[in-house]
């Protein structure tokens, strides 16, 4: 039998918080009163609490979302969201090939349908996570919807690369319980980030350069795009964020730092 997860606990929290509040003041008693709002204090913070989880990238409310190892090794896993996305991907792959670092990117189906050679390419040196098909927003999607998002995106990749991706990342980090049940029902591994650079915005290199090394921490994850939800070249342009790459990983390993992929990042994690 399955264990009830702690959001149904707040949930619960949530609801009771909500029906003691409501019943106090329906039966007349003053809306300021300690009881009444000590009840609607817990009710609204609940409730916060599942909207914010269900929001964040880092979400453990619902499931378990691999965004940080905790680890005192001077690691950090790069990822590379929206690809395979022609010419930036290939940029990319020169520079991670030149610098000898291995990364994980996380790829739409309908973006690897489009560019399957370039995608066989990435798997074949790198690590290959499923992005969905068609990049949506998942956050309040039935279950059905999800499901079929992640196995079109599945079928994609597997049909191009040969090989069956294990790690699951939700298009713009927002995971709801039916997201992270859904992957992991089908085998998958929702992992999040611990450091990002918001370079969908397309900033300057260095401004993208010097966010990623802000956040960086050891055990970290970084997310960058090499791509543009399902848009191709020119619509995505990515080249401030290949321009940032090499200082990024030059300012990290000046501090020591070594480069894993998200699985090997996950063997060093010491947390439960």
């Amino acid at each position: 039998m399955k264990r009830p997860r702690a959001w149904h606990a707040v949930a619960g929290l949530a609801a009771c918080g909500a029906t003691v509040t409501g019943a106090r003041t329906v039966a007349g008693y003053p809306r300021s009163s300690t009881p009444t709002v000590s009840a609607a204090a817990v009710g609204l913070g609940a409730a916060g609490l599942m909207v914010h989880q269900w929001l964040s990238p880092r979400s453990r409310l619902y499931g378990p979302v691999f965004w940080h190892a905790k680890t005192p090794r001077r690691v950090m896993a790069l990822t590379f969201d929206d690809g395979p996305c022609h010419p930036f991907t290939e940029q990319l792959l020169g520079v991670l090939d030149r610098e000898r670092v291995r990364a994980t990117f996380f790829m739409p189906g309908a973006n690897v349908r489009r560019e399957p050679q370039l995608a066989a390419e990435v798997a074949s040196e790198h690590v290959v996570g499923n992005h969905t098909f068609s990049h949506p927003h998942l956050t309040w999607s039935r279950t059905g919807k999800v499901r079929q998002e992640i196995e079109r995106g599945q079928e994609e990749i597997q049909d191009a690369t040969g090989r069956e991706p294990e790690l699951f990342r939700v298009p713009h980090g927002w995971y709801g319980p039916q997201v992270i049940s859904t992957a992991e029902s089908l085998g998958l591994r929702c992992v999040g980030w611990s450091v990002m650079a918001w370079d969908w915005n397309r900033p300057p290199a260095q401004t993208i350069s010097q966010r990623i090394l802000r956040g960086s921490t050891p055990g970290g994850i970084s997310l960058l795009h090499d791509g543009q939800n399902t848009d191709a070249f020119p619509e995505a342009d990515r080249s401030r964020t290949i321009a940032a790459v090499p200082r990024i990983i030059d300012s990290l390993r000046e501090e020591d730092y070594c480069f894993v992929t998200v699985p090997e990042l996950r063997s060093l994690d010491a947390g439960p």
